[in-house]
């Protein structure tokens, strides 16, 4: 399998089961913003104000791009990152593309006390959650496999994606 990339809205568990995950495979970790924040030396916040959503998308299609011809990756992209049809179909072309869902109580848990959510920066962050995630739907459902992380510890859902690739790769 070349990549196993993980989408989802902020607070889904991207980063942490992306870590557990490439260990477990031994394959490198990647998150896109982070790479964006190394590029440009800037937080993915700090990059929102200074420069706008549309320029922050525009390095993120970027880094899809280069990501999608590697291979042996765990790639944690960012919650917005499907917003760009090419990058779908980048990310899809690279791999196994796992939708980690998460209600919108759950992700108002996880990272309500975050201040470097630039999109949650709002008067009423849990409806802004909603609002978010009813127009990301339909774009996250294109992966290839989703895992609702509500009730789940990371082993769990770890555990899902590797049997997941076991049966993509034929060994199940």
């Amino acid at each position: 399998m070349k990549n196993i990339v993980l989408i989802g809205f902020m607070g889904s568990g991207k980063t942490e089961v992306g870590q557990r995950l490439a260990k477990r495979l031994g394959y490198a970790f990647v998150d896109t913003d982070k790479i964006i924040e190394e590029r440009i030396g800037k937080g993915i916040a700090d990059v929102f104000w200074e420069y706008g959503e549309n320029y922050f998308r525009r390095l993120e299609a970027g880094v899809v791009k280069e990501l999608s011809d590697a291979r042996g990756h765990v790639i944690s992209t960012g919650g917005g990152i499907v917003l760009n049809r090419e990058n779908i179909l980048s990310l899809k072309k690279g791999g196994l593309m796992v939708w980690l869902k998460a209600s919108p109580e759950t992700i108002y848990e996880r990272v309500r006390s975050e201040s470097h959510r630039p999109l949650l920066n709002v008067e009423d962050p849990l409806n802004e959650i909603k609002r978010l995630l009813d127009a990301r739907e339909k774009l996250y459902a294109e992966a290839n496999l989703s895992v609702d992380t509500d009730r789940l510890d990371v082993g769990k859902i770890v555990d899902i994606i590797v049997d997941a690739c076991d049966r993509v790769a034929g060994k199940k």
